[in-house]
Protein backbone atom coordinates (compact mmCIF):
# COMPACT_ATOMS: atom_id res chain seq x y z
CA UNK A 1 0.00 0.00 0.00
CA UNK A 2 1.22 3.50 -0.62
CA UNK A 3 0.32 7.08 0.08
CA UNK A 4 1.69 10.43 -1.04
CA UNK A 5 1.66 13.34 1.38
CA UNK A 6 2.13 16.93 0.21
CA UNK A 7 3.22 19.48 2.80
CA UNK A 8 3.35 23.20 2.05
CA UNK A 9 6.64 24.74 3.15
CA UNK A 10 8.44 28.03 2.61
CA UNK A 11 11.75 26.18 2.38
CA UNK A 12 11.14 22.57 1.29
CA UNK A 13 14.86 21.80 0.99
CA UNK A 14 15.44 22.69 4.63
CA UNK A 15 12.41 20.65 5.66
CA UNK A 16 13.81 17.68 3.73
CA UNK A 17 17.14 17.98 5.60
CA UNK A 18 15.28 17.85 8.92
CA UNK A 19 12.90 14.99 8.03
CA UNK A 20 15.20 12.71 6.06
CA UNK A 21 17.29 11.32 8.97
CA UNK A 22 14.12 10.32 10.86
CA UNK A 23 12.38 8.75 7.86
CA UNK A 24 14.75 5.90 7.11
CA UNK A 25 13.59 3.10 4.82
CA UNK A 26 13.93 -0.59 5.58
CA UNK A 27 12.52 -3.87 4.24
CA UNK A 28 8.93 -3.12 5.30
CA UNK A 29 8.73 0.68 4.87
CA UNK A 30 9.98 2.83 2.01
CA UNK A 31 10.07 6.63 2.15
CA UNK A 32 10.75 8.89 -0.83
CA UNK A 33 11.13 12.64 -0.25
CA UNK A 34 10.80 15.00 -3.22
CA UNK A 35 11.12 18.73 -2.50
CA UNK A 36 9.40 20.97 -4.98
CA UNK A 37 8.58 24.64 -5.19
CA UNK A 38 6.95 25.68 -1.89
CA UNK A 39 6.02 22.08 -0.99
CA UNK A 40 7.54 18.70 -0.30
CA UNK A 41 6.04 15.39 -1.41
CA UNK A 42 6.64 12.35 0.75
CA UNK A 43 5.72 8.96 -0.67
CA UNK A 44 5.22 6.15 1.84
CA UNK A 45 5.10 2.52 0.70
CA UNK A 46 4.31 -0.31 3.16
CA UNK A 47 2.91 -3.83 3.15
CA UNK A 48 -0.34 -3.14 5.00
CA UNK A 49 -2.89 -0.60 6.13
CA UNK A 50 -1.79 -0.53 9.79
CA UNK A 51 1.86 0.30 9.03
CA UNK A 52 0.76 2.83 6.40
CA UNK A 53 -1.40 4.63 8.94
CA UNK A 54 1.44 4.67 11.47
CA UNK A 55 3.95 5.93 8.92
CA UNK A 56 1.75 8.75 7.64
CA UNK A 57 1.02 9.79 11.23
CA UNK A 58 4.77 9.88 11.90
CA UNK A 59 5.34 12.03 8.81
CA UNK A 60 2.69 14.55 9.91
CA UNK A 61 4.02 14.74 13.47
CA UNK A 62 7.64 15.19 12.35
CA UNK A 63 6.67 17.78 9.74
CA UNK A 64 4.67 19.76 12.29
CA UNK A 65 7.63 19.83 14.67
CA UNK A 66 10.08 20.63 11.88
CA UNK A 67 7.99 23.55 10.61
CA UNK A 68 8.04 25.02 14.12
CA UNK A 69 11.85 24.81 14.10
CA UNK A 70 12.34 26.38 10.65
Amino acid sequence: MNSTIEIDAENPGELQKILEPSLSSDNTVQYELNPGEEKIKIKVDTEGLGPLRGCTDTVFRLATLAKKLC
